[in-house]
């Protein structure tokens, strides 16, 4: 069964529920882009503060459910959450990304540290 949009971000709020108000604003509701941005602001938090308990049970929602949401969802989650994310204060943290996840992560950090990135963000400027 795929997961809609409504349905992961639902999911995702039973899990953390602290990010209700911030997924459901009125503003954000409708943008898979603007919901995955206020995850990442609330783990980007737990990042900071070490909390491993919070972190995992993140680990582990996404990847349960990256299999099972549609490619939208999946592109905001790799682009907008997890590539948005700083482990610079807790590398430990990084470690439980696992597989799939820490690879995302591990292929998007390249992407943005290579010279092909600056290339096109050069050519962008020009305009």
């Amino acid at each position: 069964m795929m997961k809609d949009q409504d349905l992961f971000v639902n999911e995702l709020i039973e899990l953390f529920p602290n990010l209700k108000e911030g997924l459901l604003d009125e503003d954000y509701r409708t943008s898979i882009t603007f919901q995955m941005g206020c995850f990442k602001s609330f783990m980007q938090e737990v990042i900071v503060k070490n909390e491993g308990d919070k972190f995992d049970a993140m680990v582990d929602y996404l990847t349960k459910n990256l299999p099972l949401v549609d490619k939208r969802v999946q592109n905001a989650i790799y682009l907008n959450f997890l590539g948005k994310l700083d482990f610079s204060e807790n590398p430990g943290l990084r470690k439980p990304l696992r597989q799939q996840l820490g690879k995302a992560y591990t292929d998007i950090e390249n992407y943005n540290n290579s010279p092909a990135r600056d290339k096109v963000k050069n050519f962008l400027n020009k305009f």
